[in-house]
């Protein structure tokens, strides 16, 4: 079941979560090529220079995802949920007490030709309304040959939260007879810091959504 809620939520719980020194649980390890050869998916991918990550699927039919790790961000699983696949800081790009993140949510409803700008426009309205999200612009733009808008917009102090600029990834893939809807949100307080912009270009450009049996 989706929410249009969901979005709203990631991005106000990512900033809250990395914003508290301390508060994030690392996951060892190091980030690696994603195994298996190329599909007819893959190759539509746009290649780049990090390493992808592959993200824990929760049940058989869910598409592939995997999204590029830059140097420095690190994994932290404490938001992991149903509707939560994925969520990195990099706490060298620190600024105002913020640490910027990289959130990946997965939703999925029924059919498989479920009508994507409604969707968008359901999200679009829930982080105006909820989230109080403002200058947002979006473009329509493809992963792997799915789908996908690219939004940017502004988001609003929150308590000790200083106000971000952010980026949302938004792919969508029918697969198993289901239309699945992949966000991938990038916010930072610094965004014009030059490694920032680049590694953020890296996760947005870089992340891939792929059927359940691609190789």
């Amino acid at each position: 079941m989706r929410s249009p809620y969901a979005l709203c939520a990631a991005v106000a719980a990512a900033a809250a979560l990395f914003a508290l020194p301390g508060c994030s649980r690392v996951v060892a390890g190091n980030a690696v090529q994603g195994a298996g050869g190329v599909s007819a998916n893959s190759a539509a991918c746009e290649h780049v220079s990090a390493p992808l990550t592959p993200i824990q699927a929760h049940g058989a039919g869910e598409p592939q995802l995997r999204i590029p790790q830059p140097p420095g961000w690190q994994r932290s699983s404490m938001l992991d949920s149903e509707i939560i696949r994925f969520a990195m800081g990099n706490q060298r790009l620190t600024a105002d007490k913020f640490t910027p993140t990289a959130v990946v949510t997965l939703e999925s409803v029924p059919g498989m030709t479920q009508d994507r700008q409604k969707i968008f426009e359901e999200e679009r309205a829930t982080l105006v309304d909820r989230l109080g999200a403002t200058d947002m612009h979006s473009t329509e733009t493809s992963r792997c040959g799915q789908a996908a808008v690219m939004a940017s917009f502004n988001a609003p102090a929150m308590g000790r939260i200083p106000s971000r600029k952010a980026k949302t990834l938004m792919v969508f893939g029918a697969f198993s007879g289901r239309t699945y809807v992949v966000t991938v949100t990038v916010q930072s307080t610094d965004p014009d810091n030059p490694t920032y912009a680049r590694d953020t270009q890296t996760i947005l450009t870089g992340f891939q959504m792929l059927p359940p049996d691609a190789g």
